[in-house]
């Protein structure tokens, strides 16, 4: 297929307006994981999120096993349980390392990116090779593809 997709982690949920999540680009191109579903369980869009979402599947599970043996003993960067804090962070990560798996031995494969505000998100995917991308950047990719003229 050789496309650009993009997982969106809830901070980024937070800054798109809800008509770029309800836009083509969004609905074609962006998947949310079920640990993000859980976190976004209260956005007005959670229909629509749930139709785009990337299932946690015992393969995800196991790449979340190879995501934390990353992590130091006593570093909360990532995930902090006890301040409830970043426990989707992983899922991202790990659902990310999964679906480049799947395309693994591909001539054309496909381009998984991150979209997060979250700086040890960010850190840990460029630890595992996963490109990122802030919110407002996949803000001004919804906008363009809308309004081809703009880009």
């Amino acid at each position: 297929m050789n496309q650009t997709l993009y997982l969106v982690d809830n901070n980024a949920l937070v800054a798109l307006r809800r008509e770029r999540i309800r836009s083509v680009f969004f609905l074609t191109y962006c998947r949310v994981t079920d640990d993000v579903l859980r976190e976004a369980r209260e956005h007005p869009d959670e229909a629509l999120l749930t139709r785009n979402r990337y299932e946690l599947t015992p393969t995800v599970l196991e790449q979340i096993r190879s995501v934390m043996k990353t992590i130091e003993v006593g570093d909360t960067s990532l995930v902090d349980l006890y301040a409830n804090k970043g426990a989707a962070d992983p899922g991202l990560i790990a659902s990310a390392r999964d679906a480049i798996a799947v395309d693994e031995g591909r001539l054309f494969a496909d381009t998984w990116v991150i979209v997060t505000n979250d700086r040890a998100v960010e850190a840990t995917a460029a630890e595992h090779c996963i490109p990122t991308l802030r919110p407002a950047d996949l803000a001004a990719l919804i906008d363009a593809s809308s309004n081809p003229g703009l880009a």
